[in-house]
């Protein structure tokens, strides 16, 4: 077990090349004390999330990402509109940083539960990414991504469904897309898949 947190810690510490890729997709909290984690796939990049609903509206948590992008954020989301049926706003606010790389990002997640298994949203973000050579290669595609200036700032748009199989498993499905001046793009949009489990 020390073993294991030694190694993510050293992770956490020296990966951050770009802002994450995958987002929140719920305009929903957590709930208060209750936990959830996410494994999935986006840009050729995995991601292992883990969040605490601190209070009824506010979550926060750790992401990780590795692939062809490798990164790890700090992540807050506050719910305005919180309702377990019908619709939700959140705001969600990253952070990552090394000694070469720091980057930002400030969203806004809209979402309409249907039921507490089916539920729409859509998500959209600013990131501000200020990196070097050491982290990321420039006019080169990670995945779908390439960069053209290692300060970059660009706006992250994804839409899709959460699907919860039972009261602690789901599936997330979505597209997401790029904008920005010093932001290129492979494909129009990519593709993002994961699963969530509550605790």
């Amino acid at each position: 077990m020390k073993f294991l947190s030694l190694c993510l810690l050293v992770v956490f510490l020296n990966s951050c090349s770009l802002a994450p890729m995958s987002m929140n997709t719920s305009g929903r909290s957590y709930g208060a004390g209750k936990l959830q984690s996410e494994v999935g796939n986006v840009n050729s990049t995995y991601h292992l999330k883990f969040g605490l609903g601190v209070t009824e509206n506010f979550d926060a948590g750790f992401l990780l990402e590795f692939g062809a992008i490798s990164t790890s954020a700090l992540f807050f989301k506050y719910s305005f509109i919180n309702n377990p049926t019908g619709f939700s706003l959140a705001t969600d606010l990253g952070y990552g940083s090394t000694e070469s790389t720091r980057f930002y990002y400030l969203g806004t997640i809209a979402s309409i539960a249907f039921t507490n298994e089916f539920e729409l949203f859509t998500a959209a973000r600013i990131n501000i990414v200020n990196t070097d050579e050491a982290d990321i290669e420039k006019d080169e595609f990670n995945g779908n991504v390439k960069i053209l200036a290692y300060d970059v700032n660009y706006l992250q748009l994804a839409y899709g469904m959460n699907l919860w199989f039972s009261q602690n498993t789901g599936l997330t499905l979505y597209s997401m897309h790029f904008r920005g001046d010093d932001i290129e793009t492979s494909q129009d949009s990519t593709f993002g898949a994961s699963f969530m489990f509550k605790y």
